[in-house]
This record gives C-alpha cells, structure tokens and sequence, in this order.
C-alpha cells in the first residue's frame, strides 16, 4: 500500500499534532514519519492499514487536533490505527533514536545447548510411535 501525497500531507499534520517536537527531540514529520517510516511501519502492521487510511480520510481537509478529538471519540478503531502507525514509525527514525541517547544495557548470552541437548535425548530415548505398525478399522 502507498500513500499519495495528499495523504501524507494529512499525516504530516496529524503526526505533528500527536507528536509535537521537544527539547532534543523531533517532530514526528521532521523525523521523516509521513515518508518512508510510515510504509515501513505499515509494513509491519498491515493488519492496520484500512482503519488507518479511513482514519487519513476522516480528518482530511479539518483542524487536526480538533479532527483528532473527533476521530478519537468517534471511531476509537481508526484513531488506534493511526497512533500506533505514528509511534511505531517515529521509533524507527535514525534521528530519534540519536536524540534518545539510550544505550541498552548488552544482553547476556546464555549456553542453553546442553539443556536442549537433554530435552531431545529423552525423546530419542522414549522412541517414535510409528503410525503405520497401528491397527486401522479395516485390519481389526
């Protein structure tokens, strides 16, 4: 799915209205959310794309905080839609993720082959039924 350029531009408001820039952190259209990010995210989550165009249209052409509200109080389906897709694509952006200036502690690596190693033993060990040395109704 692709957006045209007059969604996007409604998306760019919107987004900005839901995502306003603060301190060190971007805007959600300066991040680059109506553009890339957003097909990116839709990517992801295509199970979202219909109430989120339905959501594009709705407030097309109105205020968008006001068209928010609206979308919100009246179709709570198409206003998710549109706020995961934004949050999720304002995350992917490279600039944001700079801005946050989070580094995740590592992970550590655990050696679990040994456990597994176990697990499948007690398989092999208790053997595999074979389904062709079963009895059938015809054979009875």
């Amino acid at each position: 799915m692709t957006l045209d350029a007059g969604q996007r531009r409604a998306f760019a408001a919107l987004a900005d209205v839901l995502i306003p820039a603060s301190g060190p952190m971007p805007s959600a259209a300066e991040a680059g959310v109506p553009d890339a990010l957003v097909d990116q995210a839709l990517g992801y989550r295509p199970d979202l794309s219909d109430a989120f165009i339905r959501a594009l249209a709705s407030c097309s052409g109105a205020d968008p905080e006001a068209a928010l509200g609206q979308l919100a109080a009246d179709s709570p389906d198409q206003f998710e839609a549109l706020t995961v897709l934004t949050a999720g694509a304002y995350f992917l952006s490279t600039r944001v993720k700079a801005a946050l200036s989070y580094t995740p502690p590592p992970r550590p690596a655990h050696e679990d082959t040994d456990t597994y190693v176990d697990m499948l033993a007690e398989v092999v060990d208790r053997g595999f039924p074979n389904r062709c040395d079963r009895p059938t109704k015809d054979s009875r």
